[in-house]
């Protein structure tokens, strides 16, 4: 990685509802599977686009935990997801904090939503500006 900050986003060809056991084919929005990577810590993110639900994962913490990379995380995602999966993408990103090259980085990979960050230092791609939050909490 040759940017400190890495975000893998999987756009998936369904959207969901945790809550509600549904999933079907996309209608505008897309459920997404999520990785973001920085020095000391690596997240996993899912959103569920029917009830803007999201579920965050916290994989790794500290700099002598077993690194979990980004091929590692597209491998993954490959094997749980493959047929459901639209599209694979990988965003470096020098500062999630500056705005101008947050949107450069996304209006490249033709992303028309957002990046927010967490209280936590967690940052995830939000694909239509929605006001996602967890609702649910994965058996």
């Amino acid at each position: 990685m040759s940017s400190p900050f890495v975000l893998v986003v999987v756009l998936l060809t369904v959207e969901s509802s945790y809550l509600q056991n549904l999933e079907r084919p996309r209608d505008l929005v897309p459920d997404t599977v999520q990785f973001w990577f920085t020095a000391e810590v690596d997240w996993r993110i899912k959103t569920f686009a029917i009830d803007h639900d999201i579920h965050v994962h916290q994989i790794r913490t500290g700099s002598t935990a077993r690194k979990f990379s980004p091929k590692d995380a597209v491998a993954s995602t490959r094997k749980n997801y493959g047929d459901v999966i639209e599209t694979v993408l990988l965003l470096e990103i020098a500062d999630p904090n500056d705005k101008g090259e947050v949107d450069r980085v996304l209006k490249a990979h033709h992303l028309e939503g957002t990046l927010e960050i967490g209280k936590s230092g967690v940052a995830s791609y939000n694909p239509d500006h929605g006001q996602y939050r967890s609702q649910s909490n994965p058996e």
